[in-house]
């Protein structure tokens, strides 16, 4: 996300036939369990090769990728979900002021942890990468790492979609962006059949949320606070936390902002008097402290959030597009509309047995 100071730090199936014996396997593995596993050698060969339409563009991915690196804590926990671990042979983008989720982390403790900020072509050359799964301001920077620089190196790459805003116009954003990266995520690594039922879990519980939000005449006013003091960085019209304000039933104050993460102002903020603030947990301070921040700061006490002290918080893997965002949407809806008994469907993070 471009303008964070942290957090915008913010393909493929080898080419030869299927026989029928392979193609039966893998149907008979479609329905054994719900959990995702490492592939199996056989589900990543004999595959043909795969094109998907990545911010606009035709991709062609020829072969299954087996040695990935990963940028940013939200794309590192969706590739885990998927049961890809065993595939990453690094990751990065995550200093200690973003944490992933505790069910993840033994993961990250037996990889190498390749940079903390920004991509490195030379230590993705290093790595012996063959596939990159980043974003544009989550890792992704015109003239530095680019998914065209990676090609010209044999690298093949995956762009996450919310990101796709910085390079085309996009109508936009939506939670559907999300699982549709876990989908493509998913078909390049050739483990549609293992990973599907647990995207499958995740459109079932916004398909609850949707049903339990029917109807709802009620929509608060929201400013979304990620970062700054003199001036602050917040959600614009293309960012998920506008899609999960979107099917919680809120307002974003700040959804005429043209781009995913922003600056915004704080003449605005007191105009438009947000009745909630959701606080993007990650970096110093920490929530708390930008809370405490908020409150102190006199020319927003009048601000009805402030008043009432109506503070909801997100982590930044909630705040970005990953497999926590319905979770996280379902809390802020239950927060927001308490007389709607929203259902609150904890969602399991676990990437299967470690390597």
């Amino acid at each position: 996300m471009a303008l964070r100071p942290v957090a915008m730090q913010a393909i493929c199936l080898n080419r030869c036939s299927a026989s029928v014996l392979l193609a039966a396997s893998l149907l008979a593995g479609c329905g054994e369990s719900s959990a995702p596993q490492a592939s199996p050698p056989q589900a990543r060969q004999h595959q043909p090769p795969l094109e998907l339409s990545v911010c606009g563009q035709t991709v062609r991915y020829d072969k299954v990728p087996q040695r990935a690196v990963t940028h940013d804590v939200n794309i590192t926990e969706m590739f885990l979900y998927l049961g890809l671990g065993q595939r990453l042979v690094g990751y990065s983008g995550i200093p200690s002021s973003k944490e992933i989720s505790p069910q993840l982390r033994p993961w990250l403790q037996s990889l190498p942890n390749l940079s903390s900020q920004g991509m490195n072509l030379e230590v993705l050359l290093g790595a012996e990468a063959d596939f990159v799964f980043g974003g544009w301001s989550y890792g992704f920077r015109p003239g530095a790492v680019t998914p065209e620089r990676l090609a010209s190196h044999g690298i093949a790459s995956y762009v996450l979609s919310e990101s796709c805003i910085r390079v085309q116009k996009r109508e936009r954003v939506a939670l559907d962006d999300g699982l549709q990266d876990l989908e493509n995520i998913s078909r390049i690594f050739a483990v549609s059949s293992q990973a599907q039922p647990r995207i499958d879990k995740l459109r079932a519980s916004q398909a609850l949320l949707r049903q339990q939000m029917q109807g709802n005449p009620v929509r608060p006013r929201v400013f979304v606070y990620d970062s700054g003091q003199e001036i602050p960085v917040t959600v614009g019209h293309f960012g998920m936390p506008q899609a999960m304000l979107d099917e919680a039933g809120a307002s974003n104050i700040f959804a005429d902002l043209n781009q995913n993460w922003q600056r915004g102002n704080w003449e605005d903020v007191i105009e438009r008097d947000p009745e909630w603030i959701v606080i993007v947990d990650y970096g110093q301070p920490d929530a708390q402290g930008k809370i405490d921040f908020l409150l102190q700061k006199k020319e927003l006490e009048a601000v009805s959030a402030i008043k009432n002290r109506r503070f909801f918080v997100m982590s930044y893997a909630e705040a970005t597009p990953g497999p926590r965002n319905i979770e996280a949407t379902q809390r802020l809806a239950a927060a927001l509309h308490p007389d709607r008994k929203i259902t609150v469907q904890p969602v399991e993070l676990s990437a299967g047995e470690l390597p």
